[in-house]
């Protein structure tokens, strides 16, 4: 099925034409009556039926018995009965004819062997009558267009209709989502508890709300991938924003996670590149999830440069600091501008400047006036405002008043004020119910959702697709694989010849049989050799003995090969020889077949910025020339590749080219589990690059 078709399939789960919900009982404490209940409260346009084993009425509407007694046909089957009976009831939905069902019963994989029997049953049956389901081990979904309400506890009255939707594999973690999003008067449009996502998974219903009208803002709370590659894909293509939560990061909550949805734990660090090369923003709690979500709500910040107003100076000094942390620039204000604020001052003992310390300055009313200033002036992007007051003061009128007008002037002038306001927390929670600003609470926070809506400003993912590479024999690579077949690894001269057929240069060698002919190598050279055991038994060769630099005689070459048939045993060995490279900075490049992204890349500096500082930055294959530059801008040894201390800048088009080509090695060659080309030397600018060593391990 293309995405247009599963798009249009998908729909079904949101706008049905009738539900029907199986479970229900007139019984205090039944949780299916509670579906009814939601669809009720929130004015559902469609026929809400129910079926349970004992029939009766449930707010004033009949109780089938079963599927069979139900004449019409029906849109949407929402279930949430005990687990072994959910292929039963799954194989009643496909004989009426039902292909769209949330499944909301726990009791599946989460619980071990026999829940995962009763899954594979399920996934049996909608295959051979066609269904899609959403679930199982979740709370169903949410549409605020058409009144639709699945959750199996009540929800909230004050939930609003809005722009944000939630896909969250957690029900819990939605369901605070959408409490938090309800408080802060933020509107929802649709929610989705995908719990096991055992069908429909969180990149079918991505596609679905990448391209639906209501949706804004896209939020996302994860515990796994169903398959990284495909999310990351599709999230590429969004002009939405589109907040990741993804929880799960470390060895210490892998082991919950499982038990609570199956979830495979993924290389955080590895996660949070793909989310960044995807366009994604991703977030590691659920307040920094509000705060991008409220920034988000507000005009982009389109600039750099902003204002702070604070009636408080500690605030002022707090939210500059913050300013300067995300590298934000404060400019000067005009001293006309100052002046007429200075005629205001009643005690004539601040000084004025960017921020504006105004807590001398009582007048309300001329606070509106200096945001509509600022919001003009074409050096500022956008205002830190900061307020307090205390309710049932004299000033409470005024300050409110004030949160309305900085509401209107943001829409007005289309730039966002980052809006902090201390006061007690009946009147903040008055000021969200009643503006359509967002209240941060405090500057930190503001300054916060601030970096965020300017990273979203300028967000430029890159599709992740092939691209062409010319200068490569593929052929010519896998000849050399094919003859390694069977083989875990493969030798350090074939890794070399291999990496040279796409293109990657490396430094001249020769394989010796004996010392003799190490001897003539070096010879030939003319120049000190590096000498290697040519097997792939030993990653770290200079730490094992399989590696000696810098030999310059021939009793020092003799001592090698002694040394290599000593490490060796009884095998003959081969030495692979090398002329020792004179100059160059050290880099690592490699790649790994990762159980969630698939292919990903990894450079970095070698040396002790690998070793110990792990400065290295990650990428899932492939990538293309301005994706491989972005990595190189990256790490935080950057700078060396620029040139430093009268040292010019490095040949960064030809670092470029090798991070391409590696990228390429891994999508052509599934045969390959990784590849680790350490170190490369990279030269002076217009001299290129040589590869050292190569390792690459077969699948």
């Amino acid at each position: 099925m293309d995405e247009k078709a599963m798009i249009k399939e998908l729909s079904n789960f949101f706008y049905p034409k009738n539900i029907v919900v199986v479970g229900v009982s007139a019984e205090k404490n039944n949780l299916g009556k509670n579906i009814v209940m939601n669809c009720l409260k929130l004015g559902y346009q469609g026929e809400i039926l129910s079926v349970g084993l004992k029939g009766g009425v449930v707010y004033g509407q009949r109780i089938y018995k079963s599927l069979e007694e139900i004449k019409s046909d029906i849109g949407l089957a929402v279930i949430l009965t005990p687990s072994i009976t959910i292929p039963g009831i799954l194989e009643q939905c496909g004989k009426k004819g039902i292909r769209y069902v949330v499944i909301e019963s726990g009791g599946f994989s989460e619980m071990g062997r026999k829940g995962r029997s009763i899954e594979r049953a399920c996934l049996e049956v909608a295959d051979r009558y066609g269904i899609r389901f959403i679930g199982p081990n979740g709370i169903g979904v949410i549409n605020m267009e058409n009144g639709l309400a699945m959750p199996f506890v009540p929800i909230q009255q004050d939930l609003h209709p809005g722009s944000v939707s939630i896909l969250a594999q957690s029900g819990g973690v939605g369901l605070s989502y959408l409490a938090f999003l309800a408080e802060e008067n933020i509107g929802i449009n649709k929610f989705v508890s995908i719990g096991n996502k055992l069908n429909v998974d969180e990149n079918d219903l991505l596609s679905y709300l990448i391209e639906d009208e209501g949706t804004k803002i896209i939020l996302i709370y994860l515990e796994s991938f169903s398959d990284g590659r495909r999310f990351l894909e599709i999230a590429s293509r969004s002009t939405k924003p589109i907040l990741v939560h993804k929880s799960n990061r470390f060895k210490e909550s892998a082991h919950i996670a499982h038990s609570h949805t199956a979830a495979l734990s993924a290389d955080d660090e590895l996660v949070n590149f793909a989310l960044k090369q995807a366009g994604c923003i991703r977030v590691n709690t659920m307040d920094e999830a509000m705060d991008y979500t409220k920034s988000l709500t507000m005009p982009p910040l389109k600039g750099k440069r902003l204002a702070v107003v604070s009636r408080s100076g500690g605030h002022a000094v707090i939210a500059t600091d913050a300013c300067a942390y995300y590298g934000f620039k404060l400019p000067s204000f005009p001293d006309s501008f100052l002046k007429k604020i200075e005629k205001r001052l009643r005690a004539h003992v601040i000084r004025l400047q960017n921020p504006l310390d105004l807590g001398d300055l009582f007048d309300l009313d001329f606070y509106e006036y200096i945001v509509e200033e600022l919001l003009k002036r074409d050096d500022v992007d956008g205002i830190l405002l900061g307020h307090g007051y205390r309710p049932k003061s004299p000033e409470q009128e005024a300050s409110r008043k004030l949160v309305q007008r900085a509401a209107q002037l943001m829409e007005r002038y289309q730039k966002p004020i980052g809006l902090f306001v201390f006061t007690e927390s009946s009147e903040i929670e008055y000021l969200r119910r009643n503006s359509n600003i967002p209240i941060f609470s405090s500057p930190e926070n503001a300054m916060r959702a601030f970096n965020l809506s300017y990273r979203w400003a300028f967000r430029r993912p890159i599709p992740i697709r092939p691209g062409r590479i010319s200068g490569k024999d593929k052929k010519r690579a896998m000849d050399i694989l094919k003859r390694n077949e069977g083989k875990k690894a493969i030798s350090l001269k074939d890794s070399l010849e291999f990496i040279k057929s796409y293109g990657i240069y490396t430094v001249e060698h020769m394989i010796a049989d004996g010392p003799e002919d190490a001897i003539n190598i070096w010879r030939k050279f003319n120049s000190p050799i590096a000498m290697k055991i040519n097997t792939p038994l030993f990653i770290h060769k200079s730490d094992e003995g399989a590696l000696r630099l810098n030999l310059n005689s021939e009793k020092e070459i003799i001592e090698a090969f002694e040394k290599f048939q000593q490490i060796a045993g009884d095998r003959n060995i081969e030495v692979l020889i090398q002329p020792m490279i004179k100059e160059g900075t050290e880099i690592i490049l490699g790649g790994k077949r990762d159980q969630v992204f698939g292919p990903v890349i990894l450079f970095g500096l070698g040396g002790i910025f690998v070793e110990v500082l792990r400065d290295v930055v990650w990428r899932v294959a492939p990538v293309n020339r301005q994706e491989a530059r972005r990595m190189i801008n990256q790490i935080r040894a950057q700078k060396i590749l620029k040139g430093i201390r009268g040292k010019g800048p490095l040949d960064i088009k030809a670092l470029e080219d090798m991070i391409v080509r590696i990228s390429h090695i891994l999508i052509d060659l599934p045969e390959i589990e990784e590849i680790d080309i350490n170190p490369i030397f990279l030269f002076q600018q217009g001299r290129g690059a040589k590869a050292v060593d190569s390792r690459i391990i077969l699948a």
